[in-house]
C-alpha cells in the first residue's frame, strides 16, 4: 500500500479554480497586514528564517544517531543495528533525509516519515515526505481512536501509523491532531520583515536622490556644469582631500540631501527581523550574525550557545529519535530506543579539556573515552578503561589514618 503513495510522488495534474478554492490552496488567505505572502516557500527568502533553518537541520542532522537498551539501569548499545538505521534512504544519506525532518517541523510544524517494508515487516527504506501532502486524522472504532492519514497522491487509500510516522512539533491546542507551523504562527512578523526587505530594495533600486547639491542662480551651459562637477571633485574628492576648506563664488550655495527619518528607520527594523526570527527557533541571535547583545547573558557566547543546545536543539533531536523509537516498535524491537549524541556538541567546545579533565578525576571518564571523542586510538591493555578518583577523599569526620 505505501509502495502506491511512494509510486505517485511524482504525479502531474491540472487544476482547476475550484480545486484550488476548494483545497485553501488560494494565495489570498495568506496574505498579510503588511501586503507579503507567507508561507514555507516565501519564508525562505528572509535570511534570518533561512539560517536559522539551516542551522538547526545541519546541526542535528550531523548528530551521532544510535540505538541503545536498558539492563539494570545502564545505557548500553543495542547490537546488531537495525539496518535502516545505517542506511535510511537508498538514495539519500542519513542526514539528509534527518534533515528533511527537521525543515519539514521547522517550517509546517509537522513531518512525515513514510516507512517502506518487505513481507515479513522488516523496514526498507524511509522516505519524508511532503507536509502539505498528508492529512492525519483519528478515528475511533468501537470506542478506540486509532491515527490514520490519507493523501492527494493515493485517493481513496488509508494508511496507518504502520505505514507513515508522524512527527509533530509544538501541540498548542488540546485536541488537535497537528503541530503548529513556525511560519503560520509568526506570519505577521516574517511578513513585516519580507516588507521591509522589499522596501530596502526599492528605495536603492528606485532612488536617484544625490548624496549634495551645489546651487547656483541663473542658467548653466551643459559644459559649465561639467567643468563645475570636475573642480569640486579636483579639489575634495578621495579621503586624502577630505573636510578641506571650500569656497564657492557667483552666490553658490552647498548643502547635503540627507534620508528622512521613515527611510533611515529600515535598518534597524531589518535587526529587529533576526532578533525575532532568533526567538521563533529558539536561538541566540548571535548565530544569525547579530552580535548586539552577545554578552547580555551569563559569561557571553558560551552561555548562550548551551542554551541553544539545551532549550532549542535537545528538545528537536528527542522528537525526531522518538519517531525513530515508535518505528523501532513495529517491527517488534519493543526495549531499544533511538539516541541522538546531543552532548558531543558541549564536548567540542573550546572547554572540553576542562570538561575532561573534571571527568577523568571524578571518576565519570576514563582515558579510552576521552581519546576515543579526540579521534584518538586507544590505550594498550586496560590501563585505558579504568577509572581513577582522588586518594584524599574520606568520610566527614574521619582523618584518613588506617586503624591500628
Amino acid at each position: 500500500m505505501i509502495r502506491r503513495l511512494l509510486g505517485n510522488r511524482a504525479e502531474e495534474r491540472s487544476l482547476s479554480f475550484q480545486d484550488i478554492w476548494g483545497r485553501g490552496l488560494d494565495e489570498t488567505d495568506l496574505a498579510t497586514t503588511s501586503g507579503e505572502v507567507v508561507n514555507s516557500d516565501t519564508a525562505f527568502g528572509l535570511t534570518a528564517v533561512y539560517a536559522a533553518i539551516r542551522l538547526l537541520s545541519d546541526v542535528t542532522s550531523n548528530l551521532e544517531l544510535s540505538v541503545f537498551y536498558r539492563s539494570q539501569g545502564i545505557e548500553r548499545p543495542f547490537r546488531p543495528l537495525p539496518g535502516w538505521i545505517t542506511q535510511m534512504n537508498t538514495n539519500l544519506a542519513n542526514h539528509e533525509v534527518i534533515g528533511q525532518c527537521v525543515v519539514a517541523l521547522l517550517t509546517d510544524g509537522n513531518a512525515y516519515i513514510a516507512t517502506l517494508r518487505d513481507g515479513t515487516g522488516r523496514v526498507l527504506n524511509l522516505t519524508v515526505l511532503d507536509p502539505k501532502d498528508i492529512t492525519p486524522s483519528v478515528d475511533n472504532d468501537e470506542g478506540v481512536e486509532r491515527l490514520t492519514f490519507t493523501s492527494d497522491s493515493a485517493p481513496g487509500t488509508t494508511f496507518t501509523t504502520r505505514d507513515i510516522t508522524m512527527v509533530r512539533g509544538s501541540v498548542i491546542k488540546p485536541g488537535t491532531v497537528e503541530g503548529l507551523s513556525p511560519i503560520a504562527a509568526a506570519r505577521e512578523m516574517i511578513g513585516t520583515g519580507l516588507g521591509v526587505q522589499r522596501y530596502g530594495a526599492a528605495f536603492f533600486g528606485n532612488s536617484a536622490i544625490p548624496g549634495a547639491i551645489v546651487e547656483v542662480p541663473g542658467q548653466l551651459t551643459p559644459e559649465g556644469v561639467a567643468q563645475m562637477k570636475a573642480a569640486w571633485n579636483d579639489v575634495h574628492r578621495s579621503s586624502g582631500n577630505g573636510h578641506r576648506l571650500a569656497v564657492l563664488t557667483e552666490s553658490a550655495k552647498f548643502s547635503t540631501v540627507s534620508l528622512s527619518p521613515e527611510d533611515s528607520q529600515w535598518l534597524s527594523s531589518r535587526e529587529a527581523t533576526v532578533q525575532d526570527v532568533a526567538r521563533l527557533y529558539g536561538l541566540p541571535p548571535f548565530l544569525l550574525a547579530d552580535t548586539s547583545r552577545a554578552t547580555s547573558w551569563g559569561t557571553g557566547l558560551s552561555e548562550m550557545n548551551t542554551a541553544m543546545v539545551q532549550y532549542a536543539l535537545r528538545p528537536l533531536a528527542g522528537k525526531i529519535a522518538s519517531a525513530f523509537t515508535q518505528i523501532l516498535r513495529t517491527e517488534g524491537i519493543a526495549v531499544a530506543y533511538a539516541k541522538f549524541d546531543v552532548s558531543a556538541i558541549n564536548r567540542a567546545g573550546p572547554d572540553r579539556w576542562t570538561s575532561y579533565s573534571k571527568g577523568l578525576q571524578s571518576g565519570v571518564y576514563n582515558i579510552n573515552e576521552v581519546r576515543s571523542w579526540e579521534g584518538l586510538p586507544p590505550l594498550e591493555g586496560d590501563e585505558g578503561t579504568k577509572h581513577y578518583v582522588p586518594m584524599n577523599l574520606a568520610p566527614l569526620g574521619d582523618d584518613g589514618l588506617p586503624e591500628e
